[in-house]
């Protein structure tokens, strides 16, 4: 299963973008995004600003892995992917599916 920031990284290698670069375009204070990495999470805050500033990677694919990771033009609207409720129902999504693989690998190792 591939994890948020494994996608963000297929995302980052499309755009030819690194952790430096997308700290300078997004706002995110630099050296963030490796932290991150290692904790495995990343702030509704920092993610908004990431949402926000490459409009055309899909929230749905970089949280869940639903979809594609580019929008369709018709599809990208900012007040749909900055919105924080967006986020937070996304990242609620994303808490169950998670909750979801847990119980499944529970339930394998009894």
């Amino acid at each position: 299963m591939i994890d948020f920031f494994q996608r963000l990284d297929i995302y980052m290698d499309y755009k030819g973008l690194n952790d430096h670069k997308l700290s300078l375009e997004t706002g995110i204070s630099n050296g963030l995004i490796g932290k991150a990495r290692k904790r495995g999470s990343l702030s509704g805050q920092n993610i908004s600003k990431l949402i926000n500033t490459y409009q055309d990677l899909s929230a749905d694919w970089l949280f869940r892995g639903e979809g594609e990771m580019i929008k369709r033009k018709e599809n990208n609207t900012p007040a749909e992917t900055g919105s924080k409720d967006y986020i937070i129902e996304l990242q609620k999504k994303t808490i169950e599916n998670l909750e979801l693989r847990v119980k499944s690998l529970e339930n394998k190792n009894e």
